[in-house]
């Protein structure tokens, strides 16, 4: 069985491209009945026979039905698995690769199968696996963590970790770290094919760091030291890669045809994805050059190389850049409908693709690079008036929604694995959060630092045995997503900034959509301003010009809301950039536009489709968490121990007291399907992360790993709706992480909060919940009750504005308190008086 594992040790990661395959269901290809194959039938197949499972190997798995019941079967199984993990990879199946990689090591840790050696035949391959689909900061934990566990000789297994880890920091914008582990291996090296794959690494590394000269330098050493020798197998693709970056440095067409023949000769049923990757090399310098036709020609051999199992969707970053090169001639080509469909099926392929990573510094870096992807398309409308239909409206609504909030919709489907996950994963969630409060808990450098290690590490661990590669299912429908845009009763409006500053908005106009776009590249400036003169520490700059304040306001109305209909009261804003914070329902025409519509906010309408949560409409009781006292230079909060006696008196409450808050209680309220009030400090700070001051810090990075399940969260705390800008993904605020745990509707703060206003509105928002059960309703007709009795002082939208309702619209019921026991306990001590007094009156009567 080990002599099978030398096919094994020839993987080294040859190009470190994104790349992953396409986790959609299919209809199984393998017949019903189960299997009757033994350990060693399937061991066989698994590693020689992979056309019986390439098209489907998950089907082919559940099809076969093998339960190993002792150590040799186990062993068998294990090895089976890593079979299919590496033939998966040999056929470019990246995505079913790194999930067969990660069931043979959970299933090799959980049944302790010694014989097989973990770190080289799973961690090393899946870790270079990560990088393909840009996990790289998983990747570069694994590699590093897999380098101190092995001597550091020079063998082709440590020098194969040293090439896989420098990729890594290159693809993680850390060339820098790439160039310095590299130049200082490859100083030591002898001559050798492992010494040619670490000098071509260091010219990619170079390359990105725009430094020509020594990228050059080091791809020719490269190839040179290729040369030198007889290449088959995987070094034939290591100098095919080598050529390929040639031809990348120098547009030169004759290394990278060079380069495809080697590919096609030795590989004619394999290696698709390096082959593919070759055509758009040479299809770029044929775009380069203006030569449409072979430009194209090639962008479809790249596209065909893909398409072994012919499906739409090809989760590889490859994929889409074909995609956009298909576009981008078509576009050239003045081929309009066609451009305008690749790049939409581009955009699409990007937002399934960025799905599969874990790392939220990865999924940011790639919202930028598909912004650029947006602006081609948008600027492809905007030229071409022809093309500008309601089609194509729509298919520019959607494709402006799908760039937005990738990250929070990865973070929202993750969360629905955890919770229905086995024993193990919720031990490993629960134990990430014990480490998060104690780091939140102390100020000591070096403490925090030790923590954040051992939170790192098992957060790598939970990562691998979270089986996400298992779960995951992106396919929003385009079709279902415009559905919601006929509604006679609600107006939506999504928005894009540009990278120049200009703006375009996609909204609903009667039963059409329509755009515009602001060319104004002052307005986004001016919107800064703004905010930070009314609605930032102090009311001041409105009360000393109520005028000004009007004339802005309504020239932000105008702009942000074109042509908004008297007739369509909920008013959807998907928001983008500097819009986040900024209160639309303070926006002004002739009166206050809280007193006609109610606002919603949300970081992308898919969210429409992605947020699910299964909590009942009618809510039982308030779970409320609230701390009134705080430790100098925090003010106390004086209104919250009034707060919590209104609540307490008008509805059934849980009040859990800041003596009684512990990881328990907390969990406890946070897993209930109550409503969720909270009223305490929020804490931010630009290095940590923000953090809710209860009895105990409970930061954005705790609240990540709470299971939650209520369908209301009330964050009755200043700045709960601010944070740090994150790239097309709205704030790092407490608010967002709510979103992010399922949650459709959570009410938060912009700024600081006034605590007598605060007490009107939270009591408002109850009563009208009550009487509507829509907390977006509620909330407007709580500020628009609040209005309506206010002095003149505080109509000023600083005390009434910071609170705002973010969420998808649903429905939430709110019971009021129970005093049946009450009633009854007194109305039978009233019957029992009247008894008492009445025998009395007859005693006396009688005597």
């Amino acid at each position: 069985m080990r002599n099978k594992l030398f096919k094994l040790l020839s993987y080294i990661l040859i190009t470190f491209c994104w790349s992953c395959q396409n986790p959609e269901k299919e209809d199984s290809t393998i017949p019903a009945e189960k299997s009757m194959l033994s350990f060693d039938e399937f061991e066989e197949i698994a590693e020689n026979q992979p056309q019986q499972y390439i098209a489907n190997p998950d089907s082919f798995i559940r099809a076969i039905n093998l339960q190993p019941k002792n150590d040799f079967e186990n062993e068998s199984y294990a090895y089976g698995l890593v079979f299919m993990a590496y033939n998966l990879r040999e056929q470019g199946n990246i995505f079913h690769s790194i999930q067969f990689y990660e069931k043979a090591l959970n299933f090799a840790k959980e049944k302790n199968v010694e014989d097989i050696d973990i770190s080289l035949y799973i961690l090393k391959p899946l870790a270079a696996l990560y990088i393909h689909v840009d996990d790289n900061k998983k990747a570069i934990t694994l590699i590093e963590d897999l380098l101190q566990t092995i001597s550091p000789k020079e063998d082709a297994q440590h020098l194969g970790l040293i090439n896989n880890l420098a990729n890594a920091y290159i693809y993680n914008g850390e060339s820098q770290k790439a160039i310095q582990l590299l130049a200082n291996k490859i100083n030591t090296l002898p001559p050798s094919l492992s010494k040619a794959l670490l000098l071509n690494t260091l010219s990619t590394a170079y390359e990105m760091e725009n430094d020509q000269e020594s990228s050059s330098k080091y791809n020719q050493s490269a190839i040179a030291e290729f040369e030198k020798y007889q290449l088959q197998g995987d070094t034939l693709i290591w100098y095919a890669s080598a050529l390929t970056q040639y031809a990348t440095l120098n547009k030169s067409q004759k290394e990278v045809e060079k380069a495809l023949n080697i590919l096609h000769q030795s590989f004619p049923h394999s290696q698709f994805r390096n082959k593919a990757n070759a055509y758009l090399t040479l299809a770029d310098i044929e775009l380069n050059h203006n030569n449409l036709d072979s430009a194209h020609k090639y962008y479809k051999a790249a596209y065909q190389n893909f398409q072994q199992e012919k499906k739409k969707y090809v989760l590889d970053y490859k994929y889409t850049y074909a995609l956009l090169g298909l576009g981008r001639t078509s576009h050239k080509e003045n081929k309009i409908d066609s451009a305008i469909y690749y790049y939409e099926w581009a955009i699409e392929n990007d937002f399934r693709t960025q799905q599969l990573i874990t790392s939220e510094r990865d999924q940011l870096r790639n919202n930028i690079w598909n912004k650029k992807i947006l602006e081609e398309l948008i600027q492809l409308y905007i030229e071409n008036p022809e093309i500008q239909t309601q089609s194509n409206r729509e298919t520019l609504l959607w494709c402006i929604e799908l760039s937005k909030a990738r990250l929070l919709i990865n973070e929202i489907n993750r969360s629905e694995n955890w919770s229905s996950a086995d024993q193990k994963i919720k031990d490993a969630i629960q134990e990430i959060r014990r480490l998060y409060v104690k780091y939140d808990a102390t100020d000591a450098a070096q403490e925090k630092k030790s923590i954040a290690d051992q939170i790192g590490k098992l957060k790598t661990e939970f990562q691998l045995a979270e089986n996400y590669f298992e779960n995951v299912n992106f396919n929003p429908s385009k079709s279902s997503f415009l559905e919601k845009f006929q509604s006679k009763k609600e107006a939506y409006y999504s928005y894009y900034i540009h990278q120049d500053r200009s703006m375009s908005i996609v909204y609903t106009k009667a039963d059409q959509l329509a755009f515009q776009k602001i060319e104004d590249k002052n307005l986004v400036d001016s919107l800064i301003h703004f905010k930070s003169n009314y609605f930032s520490s102090s009311p001041n700059s409105f009360n000393s010009n109520p005028e000004k304040y009007y004339k802005e306001a309504r020239y932000f109305y105008h702009h942000l809301l074109p042509e908004l209909s008297s007739e369509k009261h909920n008013i959807f804003l998907s928001l983008d950039g500097e819009l986040y914070g900024l209160p639309f329902d303070a926006l002004y025409d002739k009166e206050y536009l809280i007193q006609s519509y109610n606002f919603a906010y949300l970081n992308s309408f898919l969210l429409f489709d992605f947020i699910t949560n299964k909590a009942p409409t009618t809510s039982k009781e308030i779970s409320l968490l609230y701390r009134s006292e705080f430790p100098k230079p925090l003010p106390h909060l004086a209104f919250v121990n009034q707060e919590v006696a209104n609540l307490t008196a008008r509805y059934k409450t849980l009040a859990i007291s800041p003596e009684h808050q512990n990881d328990s209680t907390i969990r406890e309220a946070f897993s209930a399907t109550n409503i969720i009030h909270i009223a305490a400090h929020t804490i931010l700070d630009s290095i940590e992360a923000p953090y809710l001051y209860l009895h105990q810090a409970i930061s954005t990075n705790q609240l990540r790993f709470f299971e939650i399940k209520t369908p209301l969260v009330f964050l009755s705390a200043c700045n709960t709706g601010n944070g740090v800008a994150l790239p097309s993904e709205g704030t790092e605020s407490i608010q967002r992480v709510f979103l992010s745990k399922n949650v459709p509707s959570v009410i938060s703060t912009y700024w600081f909060a006034n605590d007598e206003v605060m007490l009107q509105l939270t009591s408002g928002f109850y009563e009208e919940l009550q009487n509507s059960e829509s907390p977006m309703l509620a909330l407007a007709q709580a500020k628009r009750k609040f209005l309506n009795q206010a002095s003149i002082l505080q109509q000023n939208p600083w005390f009434w504005a910071n609170i705002n309702y973010t969420g998808i619209g649903n429905e939430v019921g709110l019971k009021k308190s129970s005093n049946l026991l009450f009633i009854l306990i007194g109305s039978v001590l009233l019957a029992l008086i009247v008894y008492l007094t009445r025998k009395i009156y007859l005693g006396r009567i009688k005597n």
